[in-house]
């Protein structure tokens, strides 16, 4: 059986064609004709029949494309929706045709361009049309593109062929064709020149060139090529010697006009000669390369953009593979090397060991023929030795698992035709003219289908979540994918889940990613390895510390190095694929078998205490950035308990300047984690916990609030730190006060305050007096509040926390205004704007102008009240603090009211009302709705606000 996709898709059996009915049936036969190994996923399928908007039957019409393709005998296996077609490269006309090419363009080489002439003409014959006609997707007509690309080069070489044999005459009716068809394609253009011009017409090759040049002004705004102005040049000289010269043939599949040369011997003059029979032997031609490792997926860009980039252009292509260890290079690699294989006939070499390169060439050179004796020692005269050899020839050298670009050079040929194909980690930047092709993991649909082949699609549509998870925890990379598609095939009994909850342990992931001999761990190693000290006790000290993602200060401080080593380890090793870079810049992502094997490596090479002390630094790191966050908010060491945790400065970071609510809310993730880590060291995870209580305390992240706290809790009371159990639940008790749980509000408070005054912690004790108070006022107790407030104020004074003080004396003064003592509560007020002034927070000052704003329109004066609270609105907005915000919207709408606006008093309550939901804060909601019934008059909010589902 023979198969075709130069034309419309087709089957023939026994030199009889079999017409394929549908257009599903000729889409997957091309789809899969042109996959990796004939393999084609039923998603891949899909995208190349439907592109990105398939039908709702599209998987339904692969099958059935599939069912009638096995009708007509057409052999195709299917293991979990992965489909392979049965077919010798040698039965695909496409193929055919290439390995038909590449001999004539060798023919060519030898200047036997009768043999190429004809063997271009068997490869020409094989096409019936147009590539792939009939098929109208995206990825078809990319493909078709490529492949009609490479007629045009077949037919060029062919006609240069044609040429070189004298047929001048013969070919130029089919050129004047060929140059209407392409009218800016200067290779048909400067052979129909050559041909009029050998044929005595020389006005017409030079209008043939005039011709060109007009169409290439006018439709691109640009010249023709430098060879064909040359040609031109020669022409309108009557040059003799273009009757014996001809181009060089193509040598790959996207020529522009070659250079032209002499038909004879470039040094003597005298023709070419043909080897005769009685010259000794050929040399031996190696075949190296190890077998293909089986179907590829989701890797379909890749492979082209490799043998693209193989076509050598006249020059000796040196392509570089480059990406993370187990993304599938090697793979890869020798899918692309097997592909091109037919165009190196003169052998093909392989490596995977170049730690001893001189070693390596002596193989090489063996393989290609030099005895023993005649094998110089020495990088440099091996080298030598083997450019010689490879000269004249078409040698594919195949190098897996380069580690640097210091002995790459030993290895490329110095004359055209043969081609070096590299696998690394590193780009290896240093390699001059090499083309790259990076490869990152799979994309999700991609990874998804790997697993899938050993998960089957029954257990992946039952559990998408579990499933997904997998692939997260396998970074995507194709090694370890393989692995747990292995486990999940052998262990049908399990569920994907249960897989997921075992990869998910960092302490076990590597040793669940081991199958039957295989293991993610080889491949780890061998990048481990071959890393400087420095990076590799840093990924030590990354995978013992645990998290994912880190920042220089992190890595200068587990590392004990200035800032500009950290960041350039770090850059060093994403260099080497082990770290990728995040948007910002700022921040370095590794994955979760890097943690685990990193952290299998720090027990294994360093001491316990070493690895501890890291951790302290990173951590004390954190706590150095959250003070300065919190001074930014609230001044130094203001409403807040502070404990005794060591602080890390690396040396060289830059001093603080950010905004601190912003600078929170962009790593409340990553303090959270700090904690989790600080569970063994008490004192930093407790101070870790309360430090972004400044922002806590704006609203809206009351989850992360009582995570953080529970587990530094646990770890406080396991080690009997009191000091920190009790400014724990002195934080826990401010959050129950902003949700509305003032139970246990009450309960904790008094608890910290028991413990505070236990300590002898004076305050602590104000600041737990200061919320008791806010609970006594909200619990319509004044004398209790009054009191309560006026001994934190001043023990709060005394400890030196003026903006602790402002806010008790704020929450004194609007006591003393609902018992009719207007002129203290005045005094209070003044004085405490005084003091969150001193003491640097804009969320106190807009509290207290809130205050002052209150007190006048109580007072009868709400036209006072307005500047002030727009003043203090303006302070919220900045801030970005949506408690206090709620709180002014809903204050500006009843002041609204009292000044007669009804219409902007409403919008006001609406979206007080709105951002306290959003903040959490039940009681602002609840009020600002009550604030809008009475303004509808009847009792009820008759307009609901935009977000009434938080």
């Amino acid at each position: 059986m023979r198969f075709g996709i130069l034309g419309q898709p087709a089957i023939w059996r026994h030199d009889q064609e079999i017409r394929l009915a549908t257009r599903r049936s000729r889409a997957v036969l091309a789809h899969l004709l042109l996959s990796p190994a004939r393999s084609a996923s039923i998603e891949s399928l899909i995208y190349a029949i439907y592109g990105d908007a398939p039908t709702k039957s599209a998987r339904n019409q692969v099958h059935r494309g599939v069912g009638e393709l096995r009708k007509y005998g057409v052999t195709i296996d299917v293991h979990d929706n992965v489909y392979r077609l049965e077919a010798a490269e040698d039965t695909i006309d496409a193929f055919v045709f290439m390995r038909l090419y590449d001999q004539a363009r060798l023919l060519a080489g030898d200047r036997d361009h009768a043999g190429a002439a004809t063997m271009l003409g068997e490869a020409l014959a094989l096409w019936r049309g147009s590539a792939l006609s009939g098929l109208d997707s995206e990825a078809f007509l990319a493909e078709a593109a490529v492949w009609d690309e490479r007629r045009l080069t077949a037919i060029e070489a062919r006609i240069d062929a044609d040429l070189a044999l004298g047929r001048h005459r013969e070919v130029i009716a089919e050129l004047q064709q060929l140059a209407d068809q392409h009218p800016l394609r200067e290779a048909f253009c400067g052979q129909l020149m050559l041909a009029l011009y050998r044929s005595q017409r020389g006005s017409e090759a030079l209008q043939a060139f005039t011709d060109l040049e007009d169409r290439l002004r006018e439709e691109l705004g640009t010249d023709p090529s430098p060879a064909l102005r040359d040609l031109r040049t020669r022409i309108l000289r009557q040059d003799s010697a273009l009757d014996l010269w001809t181009r060089i043939p193509p040598q790959d599949s996207s020529l522009d006009l070659g250079t032209w040369i002499p038909q004879q011997d470039s040094d003597s003059g005298a023709p070419v000669q043909r080897q005769n029979p009685g010259e000794p032997a050929p040399p031996p031609v190696p075949r190296q390369l190890p077998a293909r490792s089986g179907a590829l997926v989701g890797r379909d860009a890749e492979l082209r953009r490799i043998t693209d980039a193989m076509d050598d252009h006249g020059t000796c292509p040196v392509v570089v593979v480059t990406g993370p260890g187990g993304v599938g290079k090697t793979a890869l690699c020798l899918e692309a090397a097997h592909r091109v294989a037919v165009r190196y006939p003169d052998g093909q070499l392989y490596a995977d060991d170049l730690s001893e390169p001189g070693d390596v060439l002596a193989a090489f050179l063996t393989a290609l023929g030099a005895a023993a004796g005649e094998i110089p020692d020495g990088m440099g005269a091996r080298a030598a030795l083997l450019r010689s050899l490879l000269a004249g020839r078409r040698v594919l050298i195949v190098l897996d698992g380069v580690s640097g670009a210091r002995h790459i050079d030993s290895f490329v040929p110095g004359h055209p035709g043969c081609a070096v194909l590299v696998t690394s980690r590193s780009p290896l930047a240093l390699l001059q003219g090499a083309v790259r092709v990076p490869v990152s993991a799979l994309d999700r649909a991609d990874a998804r289908a790997l697993l899938a082949t050993g998960a089957g699609e029954e257990r992946m549509a039952a559990e998408p979540d579990a499933a997904d998870r997998i692939i997260d925890l396998c970074a995507r990379l194709p090694v370890a994918l393989h692995i747990a598609a292995a486990r999940l095939a052998t262990r049908p009994h399990w569920t994907l889940a249960r897989l997921a909850e075992r990869l998910a342990d960092p302490a076990k992931i590597l040793s669940e990613l081991r199958h039957d001999g295989q293991s993610v761990v080889p491949t780890l190693m061998r990048g481990y390895e071959v890393l400087p000290a420095g990076p590799r006790s840093l990924i030590r000290r990354i995978g013992f510390y645990g998290s994912a993602e880190v920042t220089a200060r992190t890595t200068a401080a587990l590392a004990d190095v200035p800032m500009d080593v950290a960041e350039n380890m770090l850059e060093e090793l994403a260099e080497s694929h082990f770290m990728v870079t995040l948007r910002d810049g700022a921040r370095f992502r590794c994955h979760e078998l890097l943690l685990g094997f990193g952290a299998g490596r720090a027990l294994a090479e360093d001491p316990e205490e070493d690895l501890r002390a890291a951790v302290q630094r990173a951590l004390g790191g954190w706590l150095t950035l959250t003070d300065a966050a919190h001074t930014s908010m609230r001044g130094q060491d203001n409403s807040i308990p502070r404990g005794t945790a060591p602080r890390y400065q690396p040396r060289g970071a830059a001093a603080w300047s950010g905004e601190g609510a912003a600078w929170f809310d962009a790593n409340l993730e990553a303090i959270l984690a700090a904690v989790r880590r600080a569970v063994p060291f008490p004192e930093t995870c407790w101070e870790l916990a309360v430090a972004p209580l400044a922002r806590y305390e704006a609203g809206s992240r009351f989850d992360e609030w009582l995570e953080s706290h529970e587990l530094a809790l646990s770890s406080v009371r396991g080690a009997g730190n009191i000091r920190g159990e009790a400014a724990l639940l002195y934080s826990l008790g401010y959050r129950s006060l902003l949700v509305g749980d003032y139970a246990g509000a009450a309960r904790r408070l008094e608890e910290a305050l028991r413990l505070f005054q236990h300590l002898a912690d004076d305050h602590g004790r104000g600041l737990a007096l200061r919320l008791l108070a806010d609970l006594d006022r909200i619990r319509q107790e004044p004398a209790k509040a009054r009191r309560t407030y006026e001994e934190a104020a001043e023990v709060l004074r005394r400890s030196g926390d003026p903006v602790g003080e402002a806010d008790a004396l704020g929450g004194l003064a609007m006591v003393l205004h609902s018992t009719g003592e207007e002129q203290a509560s005045q005094e209070c007020l003044e004085r405490a704007l005084v003091l969150c002034r001193e003491g640097g927070s804009l969320r106190s000052e807009a509290q207290i102008r809130r205050g002052v704003a209150m007190h006048a329109a109580r007072a009868g004066t709400p036209e006072e009240a307005y500047p002030e609270l727009l003043q203090a609105l303006e302070i919220a907005t900045f801030i970005g603090d949506r408690v206090v915000l709620s709180d002014i919207l809903l204050d500006l709408g009843t002041t609204r009211i009292l000044l007669g606006d009804p219409r902007a008093a409403y919008d006001n309550l609406v979206t007080a009302e709105e951002i306290a939901k959003v903040a959490g804060v039940k009681r602002t909601a609840l009020r600002a709705r009550r604030a809008r019934a009475f303004l509808n008059g009847n009792g009820e909010a008759t307009r609901k606000p935009a977000r009434d589902d938080h």
